[in-house]
């Protein structure tokens, strides 16, 4: 009995065994079809999403075409670039003379794309639906300046045009009375308009400064005829300083010359008057300053009145050393002659930088070697002065 039971137990172990064999078997059998079949059938599908991927692209459906195909069919769909209107801006200036109008940009029309649907009826547009805009040039807007300012219209002057002051005027810092002062300009010279404050104020620039002036103290040629030529004396005598360059010609007319050597009192004999035109040919000659010249002469010679002067037709002392002036000045045969030579030495020997007296270009360089008497550059310069006043 127990033989044939362990015999059983055998028989059972065997059984299992093979049971696992076979499923081991059939494991790998299906595992194999699985990647073959399954690989196969992947592949075919990509290649089918593949296929019908380039189909579709081939063919793009376009839903508004159909969208109009279907539901408006006698429109037509049109896309094109078309102009864009510029918009207009005005505005209020107190720089400009009122009711003056000027364009300080000008307007520019812009471009945009646009896609509409149209209908027609035989060639006749009946109505047209805006389906997309883009904006591809921005347009740029038109600004118109119009002026209020009533001072500019009456003067008839514009921004960065001179105006004249009417008498000696101060710039100031701020536009305001009590404001602190940068410079004092003498009447008849002019200042630059750079802006209209409120206020009777403008802003304005005076050689390379800029400042306020009150407006009350401008006028304009519109308004002042005459004014032209009195800031053009004004500027003359703005030239006239002790530091002035005297190697340079004074910038005066021959009118201006005979000016103010007339109806001068002191000028008893006429000498200076009918030589005016002498001391005006002397400057142009030589390109110096006359007027310097003529007050040499004025004090050496006290008008002309001197011994010297009345003996020797030398207004200048010219020559002359102080242990016998009147034997030792020059001699000359007319007082032009006279003017002549003195100027020539002038230019040649104590304003040129190649002179041999040469020590500047002032009257107290001048004075170093010209004349003993130290003062002598302000006693001439007292003379120069008197003559630019009498300009005007």
């Amino acid at each position: 009995m127990q033989k044939e039971f362990g015999n059983g137990k055998i028989v059972i172990k065997i059984s299992i065994l093979w049971f696992f064999v076979f499923v081991v078997i059939v494991a790998l059998i299906i595992s194999f079809f699985k990647n073959n079949i399954f690989a196969t059938n992947k592949t075919s599908i990509e290649e089918e999403k593949k296929d019908v991927y380039v189909e579709r692209n081939q063919n793009k459906i376009d839903p508004l075409k159909i969208m109009i195909e279907n539901n408006y069919k006698n429109s037509t769909l049109i896309n094109e670039e078309r102009k864009v209107d510029f918009e207009k801006i005005t505005k209020q200036t107190k720089n400009l003379p009122k009711g003056e109008k000027v364009v300080t940009q000008k307007g520019k029309k812009g471009t945009k794309q646009v896609t509409a649907l149209q209908e027609f009826d035989n060639e006749k547009l009946l109505q047209e639906q805006i389906v997309e805009t883009i904006i591809t040039k921005e347009p740029v807007t038109e600004i118109t300046y119009i002026g209020t300012s009533e001072f500019l219209s009456k003067y008839s002057v514009h921004i960065g045009e001179e105006m004249y002051l009417m008498e000696i005027s101060d710039l100031k810092e701020e536009p305001k009375e009590d404001a602190k002062t940068i410079k004092s300009i003498n009447r008849y010279l002019t200042v630059t308009l750079k802006e209209m404050l409120d206020g009777n104020w403008a802003k304005v620039k005076y050689n390379n400064e800029e400042g306020y002036i009150n407006t009350d103290k401008l006028t304009s040629e519109a308004v002042t005829p005459m004014i032209t030529e009195k800031n053009r004396i004004a500027k003359l005598q703005n030239t006239l300083s002790k530091d002035m360059d005297l190697s340079k010609p004074s910038g005066l007319t021959l009118s201006d010359y005979k000016t103010i050597f007339s109806y001068n009192t002191s000028d008893v004999n006429n000498i200076f008057a009918d030589n005016a035109e002498e001391f005006y040919k002397a400057e142009q000659k030589y390109q110096i300053n006359g007027i310097f010249l003529a007050a040499i002469g004025i004090h050496e010679s006290a008008w002309g009145t001197s011994k010297i002067a009345r003996m020797k037709n030398n207004l200048f002392g010219y020559g002359a050393y102080d242990r016998d002036p009147a034997g030792m000045a020059n001699m000359f045969s007319t007082y032009a002659d006279g003017i002549n030579t003195v100027a020539a030495a002038l230019a040649n020997n104590y304003l040129s930088p190649t002179g041999p007296y040469y020590s500047g270009t002032t009257a107290a360089d001048v004075n170093k070697r010209y004349a003993t008497d130290k003062k002598w550059n302000e006693k001439v310069f007292v003379y120069m002065q008197y003559l630019y006043n009498k300009l005007g």
